[in-house]
């Protein structure tokens, strides 16, 4: 089977799935996005009607596109063949041991987005209670709390519900993600950390240095009501301590010293239930930004909305993928298409194209995104729209390598020849200059996918970029340089950003010296 129909067969398997999980009411992993679009403020006043409907409108032309789409390369490919000279280049480009290893990690980058919420997500993957078998995470369905034994009045929290099973100790149980939170708007206000008693000293979990500062005992009984809030210094209880009953009031002072109480003062009535706690367990409370911690699923930590970060920048590189995918296709299908025709005619068409692209260019692209998003305001604002801003202004930088292009190849024999055999103009364009000017092509598209990448994390850096409901990276970068004191969350973001764009230069380096056309030319 060619590439082009290998191609095809995902277009039409992923067409099918989408459309099959969205008639059952599943939440496939990536597919589920096709029929996640939802209306702005501003749209719903304009089109009232259109606010059930709009997702599965938005679902269907999509679909619609891919279909379409997948039929097209399946007839076109029937017939494809390598050139050598690609043949050549493919091989050349894996012989350049950094870009192509840089390829292969990349796509493994690519594909670690695919599984969405299977890796990465709120809801639990697997639910067994009282014999039944549940699936959250895979179905549109949002079970309330008394589902699983809870109050009728409250949404599932899996993460809760996952301790209580195993408090419980019934054969329940609950499996969740490897990182347990949503990307956005899922806030862990307040972190409990165990303490490590070990020789009379307390250590924070994994740390050979004693705890130092505030900590909060439970009772044994019930774990949600605290006992005592101490100060630690060099591991040991020091200064006032203040107790407290089983009601949650104060009820008294304690004054320790080295790890000893010293004094202790109570409320009338409450020494007898002072004497009952003997709970030697403590738990630091830290409020977010949090540092990384295995027990919470926090593993890069939090910002200082308490949001998780793995699962934001997890989250931002799904956000880049999308954008870049649609970003190349309609730039340079935009690009292509003008350079290639203005190239080809010449005249008139290409004196008027080129006094458009001297206009356009001379718009500030910057400009033109700040007027947008305070016009129908950044909640309203989404990546479509961001990319469609951005491909308005790209075109052009596509279309000048294209007509240049055209304007060479059109002298050709191969064009004269195919004039002599009755081809038609947009035969003559798509299907004969086209092919021979893809080099060009591929050797820019690196480039453009790390314009996508650094113009999103600028515009969301500087506030006028995505609204809060999709996780970014420059927003990160901002609430890291305002909380310097959590080095957690600048480096997590910069390490990543620049980790993507080293990797994408590095494979368009290597792409541009593989097809470069003198490679393999020789002039005599």
């Amino acid at each position: 089977m060619t590439l082009p129909r290998k191609i095809a067969v995902v277009m039409l398997l992923t067409a099918v799935l989408t459309g099959l999980g969205h008639w059952y009411a599943l939440e496939l992993p990536s597919l589920r996005w096709f029929f996640s679009f939802e209306m702005t403020d501003s749209m719903k006043i304009s089109f009232p009607t259109l606010q059930n409907r709009f997702s599965e409108i938005i679902g269907c032309l999509w679909l619609a596109s891919l279909v379409i789409s997948a039929l097209f390369l399946w007839c076109v490919g029937s017939d494809f063949e390598w050139n050598p000279m690609t043949l050549r280049r493919f091989k050349r480009f894996r012989s350049l041991s950094r870009g192509y290893r840089s390829f292969l990690l990349l796509g493994f980058l690519v594909l670690l987005t695919l599984p969405d919420q299977a890796l990465v997500g709120k809801k639990a993957l697997v639910v067994k209670y009282e014999g039944k078998w549940f699936f959250p995470a895979f179905f549109k369905t949002n079970y309330l709390a008394d589902r699983f034994g809870g109050s009728a009045d409250q949404a599932v929290d899996y993460r809760e519900l996952k301790k209580s099973f195993l408090r419980e100790n019934d054969g329940n149980f609950v499996v969740m993600p490897l990182v347990p939170w949503d990307a956005t708007f899922d806030t862990d206000e307040l972190q409990k950390i165990e303490l490590v008693r070990r020789e009379g000293i307390y250590y924070e979990p994994n740390s050979t240095t004693a705890y130092q500062g505030l900590a909060t005992s439970y009772d044994p009984e019930r774990p949600g009501l605290k006992q005592r809030e101490a100060t630690f210094r060099k591991g040991r209880l020091q200064g006032l301590a203040t107790i407290f009953n089983r009601k949650g009031d104060p009820v008294g002072k304690e004054q320790w010293i080295d790890g000893n109480r010293a004094r202790l003062e109570t409320s009338e009535g409450a020494e007898e239930e002072v004497s009952q706690m003997t709970s030697v367990d403590y738990y630091a409370l830290k409020y977010p930004p949090c540092a990384p911690t295995w027990s919470r699923g926090h593993l890069l930590g939090t910002d200082s909305r308490g949001w998780d970060l793995f699962a934001q920048i997890y989250g931002g590189l799904q956000v880049v993928c999308k954008a870049s995918i649609l970003y190349v296709l309609l730039t340079f299908a935009i690009g292509t298409g003008i350079g290639l025709t203005s190239g080809y005619f010449g005249g008139w068409f290409d004196l008027m194209t080129q006094r458009l692209i001297e206009i356009m260019s001379n718009i500030p692209f910057l400009f033109i995104v700040m007027i947008i998003a305070s016009r129908i305001g950044r909640d309203n604002v989404s990546i479509v729209a961001i990319v469609a801003v951005m491909s308005f202004f790209s075109w052009i930088g596509v279309s000048i390598y294209k007509r240049t292009a055209a304007l060479k190849e059109r002298q050709r024999d191969y064009v004269a020849a195919a004039r002599v055999l009755g081809a038609s103009t947009p035969r003559i364009i798509f299907r004969h200059i086209l092919p021979n000017v893809l080099s060009t092509t591929i050797t820019l598209i690196p480039f453009y996918v790390t314009g996508v990448a650094t113009s999103l994390t600028a515009l969301d850096f500087i506030g006028f970029g995505l609204p809060d409901r999709y996780p970014s990276w420059g927003t990160l970068l901002a609430d890291g340089l305002a909380n310097l004191e959590a080095p957690w969350i600048v480096g997590s973001v910069f390490v990543i950003l620049v980790t993507l764009l080293l990797l994408i230069t590095f494979i368009g380096e290597a792409i541009r010296e593989a097809f470069d056309p003198k490679k393999f030319t020789t002039y005599s």
